[in-house]
């Protein structure tokens, strides 16, 4: 007698389809390699959980069981991704050292770069995930032991995943799985109760239950398809920030012991670009981006997310030079050029971007707490960074630490720096295209003419700019063919913060003086008791950065919508005046200042790891898009899997009908239907009651329907009862008629039944 499970090989299959779609979706990810293993061990998990299951042992010795063939396959899987050189025994220890110097680095606060760990502890869940859900199917049922643990590994891979692989797919696959699972076991203890009272029912009742729960968790996933998506927001992040503090540690504990996993470029929100181009209005919104925790009030800064070299065709573009470079924590201080004056801050960003890379920080940026890409120049030994992006794309409250040096120099010191530029200096911030008007170019000489210093010609050229051009954000593009800096001056003096940036950079440059264009966001709104500044999409903002000998680079204002900054004077004793209220000796420095200060002992720059490709374009900078034709912007795999759902279920509606007119064209199990409708009524019928008097009690409950239930029955009682028997009988037309009116009825008395039942629990309460 072939053997077969009692909850039946429906279940088994279905079982095991739900663990191999959620183990196949982690191998997509090619976080690492010897993610391969991982299907055959959640295989091997579920099918020695089935047969623990069925065996007569004690749930204890069997979980010991469950333990002991764990470790088995687990050795025997992941050792097999070593090398083949190593013998079985040096495998096993090799697998048990890497694990206990993973656990001390936990301990110690390490990072670990071994990607087996991943392997090994990522094959344990799935063993665990499969021995859990044969358990609780076949041993000691419970439905949601199975389905939650497994989906919310599922959703959490599909969650945090960033590729180019469909994880999406998965996810609805294993959605539409687990749905008809529940529905399945359901329908297996309605069995097991109706055997019990020896109550009678279709064998074959299992096909219809299925195709109807298949059918329900389809339009189920269409329908949560097709609804709008909710993005969270900077306000429901203040409502849990009383409980974002162990998750946010348990993110970077995560990015810290894993942190070999492949990072994926992704698509991201950044708002910034290699490229910023001088075109027409714009439009920003006042959605939060993000808030900056600081350790005290600041003077006025900018938050710097991109800077801005070369000029040419109306775009300001990063430095050609700039080549993508790991960056890990533990490297230290980005070994930047010296400069005096300095103050060093480190702050909190709080991220509101969802899929967001950029790493913001008030400038000159000298350290992140995450891995990141710097894009960055080399010039003796000396980080040049024009950007700093998460290696880890940054989720929607995402938090990072970053340290950097805001100037502190007073107009004195500026007026006294001079013009002895570093030849790095010279050769990226003094270019300018040939394309600069002459007009341009004599009104840069007439304004800067009476001064002497660098410090007062960009005073003069940021005091003209403000008051000569209207801040307008929703101007028209430049004309084809015009300078956007020569028709903002002179043909339409009217623009927001990128051209008077752009016009300010390009008449400095004119006169020798070093200077760039810098992205990224205003001050914001700042809350003294949180001690954070709020920062929303409308502070988006674009502004100058001069460079002065000694002091490096300074920021100014010349857009006129915002404030001008003001640089403290010196004393009337000569001390230099201090941005944070306090006096402080030009040569004064603090520790960190006088060690990035010494010039004598320049190292060279730490290798932040291999360039990871050519060009100005970060491997995280995937987000500028071009034009393409609507086909090409179709999602073709959500489209095809569309139309493959429909396809199944058409095929099912057909075979459905098939099945129908099988079953209608029986008398016999026709009636059993029928019977079947009653208990769903919660109509009881008792043994000793003859057909018609069934039929009655259920067409008292439908009376729409007492013609079609007499005609069925009648059909059946002459088939069982009559000497002359009916061969066949079609009864399509009383089910056409009866089916409509038994769904109603059905509808009707649980809609019932659910708002009793809530009545009642809201009694209680």
């Amino acid at each position: 007698m072939k053997y077969r499970p009692e909850e039946g090989w429906t279940t088994v299959l279905l079982v095991l389809a739900m663990i191999y779609v959620a183990a196949v979706a982690i191998v997509q990810t090619e976080l690492t390699d010897g993610l391969h293993v991982i299907p055959m061990i959640a295989i091997v998990g579920l099918l020695a959980g089935f047969a623990l299951a069925k065996s007569r042992l004690p749930a204890n010795t069997a979980h010991l069981f469950a333990l002991v063939y764990g470790l088995f396959a687990l050795f025997l899987f992941v050792g097999s991704t070593l090398p083949e050189g190593m013998v079985w025994r040096e495998r096993v220890f090799d697998i048990v050292n890497r694990q206990a110097d993973w656990l001390q680095k936990a301990v110690e606060g390490g990072r670990s770069r071994d990607g087996l760990i991943f392997v090994i502890q990522t094959a344990a869940v799935y063993w665990l995930l499969g021995y859990t859900a044969s358990w609780y199917t076949f041993r000691a049922p419970h439905v949601w032991r199975v389905v939650i643990p497994t989906g919310l590994v599922l959703l959490s891979v599909v969650y945090y995943y960033n590729g180019p692989a469909p994880l999406t797919l998965f996810l609805a696959i294993y959605a539409l799985l687990a749905l008809v699972y529940i529905a399945r076991t359901f329908l297996v203890e309605q069995e097991r109760v109706w055997r019990a009272g020896r109550v009678r029912y279709e064998q074959e009742i299992w096909f219809n239950f299925l195709r109807a729960s298949f059918m329900t968790a389809l339009i189920a996933l269409v329908a949560a398809w097709m609804m709008p998506t909710f993005t969270a927001s900077a306000a429901m992040s203040d409502l849990l920030s009383g409980t974002r503090g162990p998750w946010r540690e348990f993110q970077d504990t995560w990015t810290r012991l894993f942190s070999s996993l492949r990072a994926y470029p992704t698509n991201t929100n950044d708002p910034y670009l290699d490229t910023l181009t001088l075109s027409g209005a714009r439009s920003v919104s006042n959605t939060p981006v993000m808030d900056v925790i600081v350790p005290r009030p600041l003077p006025y800064v900018y938050w710097q997310a991109v800077v801005y070299a070369s000029y040419r065709n109306g775009s300001w573009l990063m430095a050609t030079d700039a080549l993508p470079r790991l960056y890990e924590p533990e490297s230290g201080l980005l070994n930047v050029p010296p400069s005096q004056a300095r103050e060093v801050i480190t702050h909190t960003v709080v991220n509101y971007l969802p899929n967001s890379s950029l790493i913001y920080g008030a400038s000159e940026l000298i350290s992140v707490d995450r891995p990141a890409f710097v894009e960055m120049s080399v010039y003796q030994g000396y980080a040049l960074p024009t950007s700093l992006r998460s290696q880890y794309v940054l989720r929607l409250n995402d938090r990072y630490q970053v340290t950097a040096r805001i100037s502190t120099a007073d107009a004195g010191m500026l007026r006294r720096a001079g013009t002895s530029y570093p030849v790095w200096v010279m050769e990226r911030y003094l270019q300018l295209p040939d394309s600069i008007s002459a007009e341009t170019l004599a009104l840069a000489a007439e304004i800067m003419a009476p001064y002497n210093t660098a410090f007062d010609k960009a005073l003069a050229t940021r005091d003209f700019l403000r008051a000569h051009i209207v801040y307008n954000d929703q101007i028209d593009a430049p004309p084809a063919g015009v300078d956007p800096v020569h028709y903002v001056l002179f043909d339409n003096p009217e623009g927001y913060c990128n051209y008077y940036a752009a016009a300010m950079v390009v008449m400095l440059r004119a006169q020798g003086i070093p200077a760039r264009v810098v992205s990224g966001y205003a001050q914001g709104i700042f809350d003294e008791e949180r001690l954070t500044y709020r920062v929303r999409a409308s502070n988006a903002h674009t502004w100058v950065q001069v460079y002065f000998p000694g002091y490096g680079w300074i920021d100014f204002e010349p857009t006129a919508a915002l404030p001008a900054q003001e640089f403290p004077l010196p004393d009337a004793e000569g001390n230099p005046g201090d941005a944070f209220g306090a006096e402080r000796a030009e040569e004064r420095l603090t520790p960190e200042q006088e060690l990035l200060l010494r010039d004598d002992e320049v190292e060279e720059l730490p290798d932040f790891g291999q360039d990871t490709g050519a060009g100005t374009t970060s491997p995280l900078d995937e987000t500028a898009a071009t034009a393409s034709g609507w086909w090409q912007r179709l999602p073709l795999w959500q489209m095809g899997l569309g139309l493959a759902l429909i396809a199944l279920a058409g095929l099912l509606l057909f075979v459905a009908n098939l099945w129908n007119q099988q079953v209608e064209g029986d008398v016999t199990r026709s009636y059993a239907r029928l019977a079947m409708w009653a208990r769903w009524l919660g109509i009881l019928f008792r043994p000793a009651q003859t057909p018609y008097e069934r039929a009655e009690m259920l067409s008292t409950a439908v009376p729409e329907g007492r013609q079609p239930i007499q005609q069925l029955t009648a059909h059946y009682v002459t088939n069982q009862f009559s000497p002359c028997p009916l061969a066949e009988a079609n009864t399509q037309a009383e089910w056409q008629l009866l089916r409509p009116l038994l769904l109603r009825k059905v509808w009707s008395r649980h809609w019932q039944q659910w708002l009793r039942l809530t009545r009642c629990t809201i009694n209680r309460i």
